[in-house]
């Protein structure tokens, strides 16, 4: 059994709930009372249970990090560059998975209000209304990916999907392609919507009418059944993936079907997570800074809790085009 508040107490020869106050510091304790306290704590090596400390001040140094998905190599640099500032000013980070689920996302909300937290960062999309009124209410600092509105306690990262999509069409039209397709995620996500839109409307600006896109599930599993599709007729001569793990797949596809890339079929990914530049061929991909956008997450939590109306602010988060080695020019394509 460890040492109890009951046994500093007794050591100290003081009560239970003076011991509770020179610890929490939630009233004022007379100096030689207060040593006596803290000599009996070190002497029995005592180890106060902090969700009781933090219950007992009325707040907590603890942050909440939703995600879709820790799996998803577009995640852990989130999280990294998360706890690494939370850590830097003093506060903790718990790190709660969604798998996609509204539900679980709803519950996961209730566990860090149960735990008093003062801010969360909610990376994900599967958000109902009711989450973001329950943390407003509760005046809790939220900030949210792609939400798309900000106020009082509720601030919003946006990431230049458009931007970025509009790189990789520029790039491979001016590398000659004119039959480019398109492969992306599921849109019941704003992040899916988005990207599709902005295909959409570049392929226009630019003339290209050989176009098609295709909904998928931005897996790899789902980028190699799409691509299949679309390499089992008249094929493009290019593939731009609305996120890596799709592009990782189409490059599983060409390859059984025995399609050689670059030379056959230029591939473009997007996101740059940590094995894009290990596929073979590299992949050419849109690069999205996740390292700042957990950094981003929490200076924006920081900044709602250190302003007494928690007013809420929005984060744009720039994306950028990576040349490697997955997309050539198409008229010296098959040389």
């Amino acid at each position: 059994m460890g040492v109890s508040i009951k046994d500093v107490a007794a050591k100290a020869g003081v009560s239970i709930a003076t011991v509770s106050h020179v610890l929490n510091g939630t009233r004022v304790t007379r100096p030689h009372t207060r040593d006596r306290v803290l000599e009996a704590v070190r002497e029995l090596q005592y180890e106060q249970n902090q969700a009781a400390r933090n219950l007992a001040r009325g707040k907590s140094s603890l942050l909440g990090l939703i995600v879709s998905d820790v799996r998803n190599p577009f995640f852990p640099d989130i999280i990294a560059g998360f706890q690494d500032h939370a850590l830097a000013h003093g506060m903790d980070a718990l790190v709660l998975n969604t798998n996609y689920d509204s539900e679980r996302t709803l519950n996961s909300v209730r566990r860090l209000m149960g735990l008093q937290v003062p801010g969360v960062a909610i990376l994900t999309s599967q958000i109902d209304r009711s989450v973001i009124d329950m943390l407003a209410n509760r005046r809790v600092a939220a900030v949210y990916l792609d939400l798309g509105r900000v106020g009082q306690s509720i601030s919003n990262i946006l990431i230049d999907y458009e931007h970025g999509i509009v790189e990789a069409l520029e790039h491979l039209s001016a590398l000659g392609h004119k039959s480019i397709a398109y492969i992306g995620g599921p849109l019941s996500l704003k992040s899916a919507q988005r990207r599709k839109r902005a295909f959409t409307r570049t392929a226009e600006r630019l003339g290209l009418n050989r176009t098609q896109a295709i909904d998928a599930d931005f897996t790899v599993k789902g980028g190699y059944a799409a691509s299949s599709k679309l390499l089992n007729g008249e094929c493009p001569t290019a593939i731009l993936a609305g996120n890596d793990l799709t592009a990782i797949g189409v490059l599983h596809g060409a390859y059984d079907a025995g399609l050689r890339v670059p030379h056959d079929l230029s591939v473009v990914g997007f996101d740059d997570i940590l094995f894009a530049e290990f596929t073979q061929p590299a992949l050419t991909t849109v690069s999205v800074p996740r390292t700042e956008i957990g950094k981003v997450a929490f200076q924006a939590l920081w900044g709602m809790l250190s302003d007494p109306n928690l007013a809420g602010k929005e984060f744009r988060v720039p994306t950028q085009l990576v040349l490697r080695e997955s997309a050539k020019a198409w008229a010296s394509a098959q040389d």
